[in-house]
């Protein structure tokens, strides 16, 4: 009887090879300063977060913790990041854009006008977007409302991309650091 060990070899190579479908739904009430981020992995809710500004300072509110948040990051981290967008981006596959909102103001000339501006900008961002993911679903749904004084928007992001990918762009980024950290401690000495 031949051996059945290749196959654990054969199952890490498909999971790596087999994309990674994540979706991330954010809704934001302005008029209030809160919002609230969805984040799932194929159809399994990994996270969901609820986000407020309350005396200056941002919280972050899951089912069990409230959790005070104060951002600082460094350039290592900065770049760190921004070296891993730059290689995720041509790798990732943008499935689905779509915007939903309600705009209420005052005034029923700026509520139309702000409702027109609102859908001129997302336009403009898919034109943008369609450039480089031609492939993507996009849509945008503002409704003007005259009779209450309301500011919500919401997005819905769907896009995919392989394990590959990932830990290719988080090794490549660690590198890009380091020969950067390499080549500061070489024109410094």
């Amino acid at each position: 009887m031949e051996s059945l060990y290749f196959l654990i070899p054969l199952f890490f190579i498909i999971i790596c090879v087999f994309p990674l479908s994540i979706r991330v739904k954010l809704a934001s009430d302005l008029n209030k300063k809160q919002a609230i981020m969805s984040i799932f992995l194929w159809k399994i809710k990994i996270i969901i977060l609820k986000i407020y500004v309350k005396d200056k300072k941002l919280y972050l509110l899951t089912k069990r913790k409230k959790k005070e948040i104060e951002i600082k990051l460094s350039i290592k981290e900065i770049y760190f990041v921004e070296s891993i967008g730059e290689n995720l981006k041509d790798k990732t596959t943008l499935r689905k854009v779509n915007f939903y909102g309600k705009v209420g103001l005052i005034d029923a000339k700026n509520t139309a006008v702000t409702t027109g501006s609102i859908l001129i900008v997302l336009k403009s961002l898919f034109a943008y977007l369609k450039n480089y993911k031609p492939t993507c679903s996009m849509s945008a749904t503002i409704q003007p409302c005259y009779e209450d004084s309301v500011f919500v928007l919401c997005a819905y992001v769907s896009f995919t991309i392989t394990i590959f990918d990932l830990l290719f762009s988080l090794i490549i980024s660690l590198f890009s650091l380091r020969s950067k950290a390499y080549g500061k401690q070489s024109k410094l000495s």
